[in-house]
This record gives C-alpha cells, sequence and structure tokens, in this order.
C-alpha cells in the first residue's frame, strides 16, 4: 500500500510539472527550433536549405522556389517535455542530480532531434518514402515517444529500485530507559 501511495504521488505531480513545462514550453519552443534548424543547416548538404515557418521546417533545394517538403517539428517535442517532467517529479534525487540529469536528456534528446531532422531531410532528397527507412521510423516515430522514458528510466532507475537507508535512533522511553530502534531515512 505504502508502494501505491507513492506511486500516485509521483504521477500527481509528474502531470502537474508535465502542464506546467507545457506552458512554458509554447514560448521556449521558438527558441528550441531555431538552434535545431541551425544546426541541421550546418550538417547537412550545401544544396539543401532548411527555412522555419511557423512550426514547420520547409526543405528546399536550391535554385527551386517551392520546397520539395516539410517536417512539422513540433511533433518532436513532446517527448522532450515529458521528460523533463519526469525527471523534476521523481522522488529521491537531490537537486544536484535534477539539474545534471535535465541537461544529459536536453542533450540526448536534442541529439535524437537533429537525427530525426536530418534523416528525414536526406530521405526526402533520395526521393524514397519514409516506410522505406527504418532509421526515420525509429527516430522519428518512436524515438520521439519512447527514447524519453528510456532515457529518464536509465537516469533516474536506482532512485526507485533501492531500499530505504536505515539509521539507529537512540530514544528515552517512559520509563526512562534508553532503546534502540531503526528508522528509514528517505
Amino acid at each position: 500500500m505504502l508502494f501505491r501511495g507513492k506511486f500516485s504521488a509521483f504521477i500527481g505531480k509528474a502531470i502537474g510539472f508535465l502542464i506546467v513545462i507545457s506552458a512554458a514550453w509554447y514560448f521556449i519552443a521558438p527558441a528550441y527550433n531555431r538552434l535545431l534548424l541551425a544546426v541541421v543547416n550546418r550538417i547537412v548538404s550545401p544544396e539543401l536549405t532548411l527555412l522555419l515557418e511557423q512550426d514547420t521546417f520547409y526543405i528546399y533545394v536550391q535554385n527551386v522556389s517551392n520546397p520539395i517538403s516539410g517536417i512539422h517539428v513540433s511533433a518532436l517535442h513532446y517527448g522532450l517535455v515529458v521528460v523533463v517532467s519526469l525527471i523534476l517529479a521523481t522522488p529521491g534525487l537531490r537537486l544536484y542530480m535534477r539539474l545534471k540529469s535535465i541537461a544529459i536528456a536536453l542533450l540526448a534528446i536534442f541529439t535524437v532531434h537533429l537525427i530525426s531532422v536530418v534523416l528525414f531531410t536526406q530521405t526526402t532528397l533520395s526521393g524514397a518514402s519514409m516506410e522505406q527507412n527504418p532509421l526515420i521510423v525509429l527516430f522519428a516515430v518512436i524515438g520521439a515517444d519512447l527514447f524519453p522514458i528510456l532515457i529518464w528510466g536509465i537516469l533516474s532507475y536506482k532512485y526507485f529500485l533501492t531500499k530505504p537507508r536505515k539509521s539507529l535512533a537512540h530514544h528515552k522511553t517512559k520509563a526512562g530507559v534508553y532503546k534502540v530502534s531503526e528508522i528509514k531515512i528517505p
């Protein structure tokens, strides 16, 4: 029963953080998209240009006025918001470890987003369909949803699987005798 109460508290905190971070992400996302676009434009072929219009990266080939394709990048963001919420709600993490875990998770998810956009761009340029490239499915479809949960699990599994530490406490009973007992330290 104790586990169920802790798990319910964790889920409640995670949902609360998810709501707050989602609201804040509305203002942060444009800067994140610009950063992602700047890095992708340095990696992809020089004959390609990616432009950001609202929440979509449009892929242009040099000397062609219409985009050959586009990717809606906001669909990639949900995992980022989820992993930060889960890290913030994880019980037992000290502030330093929370910040370190968030930094590692953000870097890992940025890398997944970068790979997703580059693979999408290269697949579009080659003329192949998205279904023909299993890496697109892995990174863009599964990666956007599964990788954030895996990253959180790797960063915080020991905070869920460890037993509480015990310490000895000395206290005086009503009869004036000192008694030694174990107490749990969170």
